[in-house]
């Protein structure tokens, strides 16, 4: 159906119509079991996770790094449902100790299933394409805010027919910031193991336990309690980019030119995300934002006698 509103055409769809290409878009169920593999090509990090998800119980649970690290959303506990999470910390007193960490919703932010695989809203169908051998379908969406225009891909398959609930193989995001002309992120997401069905009994935290408040600071809260929900969402300006403005803050930060603004912002997102995936590793040692977080590496390197720990640039 089309409308005409203030000059502009719009192409309005029902709910069960079928979009460019003659197909449905993918639909993956209200309750299911995947494993993945989210690559952070800057960083050169591959991290393993596997995904539980129950819509209809409101529940989901996501352990990271073969189980080191588990969350529990679970939207019917307490008034407006809670986030449990349980994961080694290492302070200077204490190495890979496990800590129970609990964060209550609220009315304004009620706490609900956290889906692995992203919202379809907006995909359109771009094209078949062999991925690894195997005949995909290929979805595709471009969202634009400011500066920042990411291109998000999905390839998947049908295995009982074009109508039929989908499988997914790959997510992809590339982004692309006008002001600087350059392709300046990138990572994607392989998925493997998927299963329509899961385990009741998966989702229930272990009991007897005594769960503490995250610990500071507040502003990454969030990031720490529901670390995937960055990389699926299909919004260019992510809880990672909110989070520059407290650490400009924080660090008073005054750059020169819109420009550098935008370059600082890219590093700072890069180095965030590389410091909570190396945490959710439990290693002997903790990583955190500081004052150099919107460095490049080469401004690293010129600081540490010339030693580059990775090229910013290599796989983007």
């Amino acid at each position: 159906m089309w409308l005409l509103l203030a000059g502009i055409v719009l192409l309005v769809c029902d709910a069960d119509a079928t979009p460019v290409g003659g197909r449905t878009v993918p639909d993956f169920g209200k309750m299911y079991h995947v494993k993945g593999i989210l690559s952070l090509p800057r960083a050169e990090i591959k991290e393993p996770f596997e995904a539980w998800y129950d819509l209809e119980g409101n529940r989901s649970r996501i352990d990271y790094r073969n189980g080191k690290v588990r969350t529990y959303l679970i939207g019917n506990d307490l008034d407006y449902g809670a986030i449990y999470k349980i994961t080694p910390v290492t302070t200077e007193t204490e190495i890979q100790a496990t800590k129970f960490f609990q964060l209550n919703g609220t009315k304004e932010n009620p706490i609900r299933p956290q889906a692995a695989l992203p919202d379809l809203q907006g995909f359109e169908f771009e094209k078949m394409e062999n991925y690894e051998g195997v005949l995909c379908e290929v979805w595709k969406k471009v969202t634009q805010a400011g500066h920042k225009k990411n291109t998000y891909r999905l390839w998947v398959t049908r295995p009982e027919g074009i109508d039929s609930p989908a499988t997914p193989h790959r997510f992809e995001m590339v982004g692309y910031n006008t002001l600087l002309e350059s392709h300046n992120d990138k990572y994607t997401i392989d998925y493997s193991d998927f299963s329509p069905q899961t385990e009741s009994d998966i989702f229930i935290p272990p009991g007897g336990m005594t769960w503490g408040e995250f610990p500071d600071p507040v502003e990454e809260h969030q990031i720490l309690a529901n670390p995937i929900q960055d990389y699926v969402n299909t919004s260019p300006v992510s809880h990672a980019h909110r989070l520059f403005g407290p650490f400009k803050e924080k660090f008073n930060r005054q750059y020169e030119s819109e420009k550098e603004h935008e370059e600082r912002e890219n590093y700072f997102i890069h180095s965030l995300r590389y410091v909570h995936s190396m945490n959710r590793a439990g290693l002997t040692y903790s990583l955190g934002i500081n004052n150099f977080s919107d460095w490049s590496e080469a401004e690293l390197a010129r600081m540490t006698g010339g030693v580059l720990i990775r090229d910013r640039e290599k796989d983007v």
